[in-house]
């Protein structure tokens, strides 16, 4: 029952997300563009250029979501990396914009210091390879809408400072499809 209930929901997500977005011109949640301070494309990553493209790290931490105790391992690119590559590397901010119009600014002097990624995917559980969404020998899987994919803004929770406050959740962004630079 559980199963059947969070694929409605994920349907629901997904044509909900989808009218939205494809009103404001984002059809793909399986890229993100890359936008100078005017809105225009300067250039556009897929998933798979994500993965080929850029040195991928990996983060063993928990979310403001994850219970106390729980951790994911993502995988995917250094935001700095992507943005660098784009030619926004000395920018005061960017403006992210997810598939379903969230909008959140997220200042340089955080993306530097805590080192966020553009998690593409998260590591295969025993519960997975059980639930046939991993192979036997696959190590890592692609992030499904309900895990708030399939690109996640993720932070190294446990290096976060004491002072961070989970409530502050706009630097956490689930399907963000452009990074705009921000002055």
């Amino acid at each position: 029952m559980r199963r059947k209930f969070l694929a409605l929901a994920a349907a629901v997500v997904l044509v909900s997300a989808g009218a939205t977005a494809a009103n404001a011109g984002f059809d793909n949640p399986n890229k993100i563009a890359v936008q100078d301070i005017s809105g225009r494309e300067i250039q556009t990553f897929s998933i798979k250029q994500l993965k080929a493209e850029f040195s991928q790290q990996t983060y063993n931490t928990r979310t403001p979501w994850t219970q106390q105790d729980k951790k994911i391992v993502y995988r995917g690119p250094l935001l700095t990396d992507v943005l660098a590559k784009s030619g926004l590397a000395k920018i005061p901010a960017i403006k992210v914009i997810a598939y379903d119009n969230f909008v959140s600014e997220i200042r340089m002097d955080e993306i530097r210091s805590y080192r966020p990624i553009l998690a593409v995917e998260r590591q295969c559980t025993q519960d997975d390879r059980v639930h046939d969404r991993c192979e036997a020998d696959q190590e890592f899987r692609p992030i499904s809408m309900v895990e708030k994919g399939p690109i996640f803004i993720v932070w190294p929770y446990d290096k976060l400072p004491d002072t961070y406050v989970p409530a502050r959740n706009a630097i956490w962004v689930f399907f963000p499809v452009i990074l705009r630079a921000e002055k």
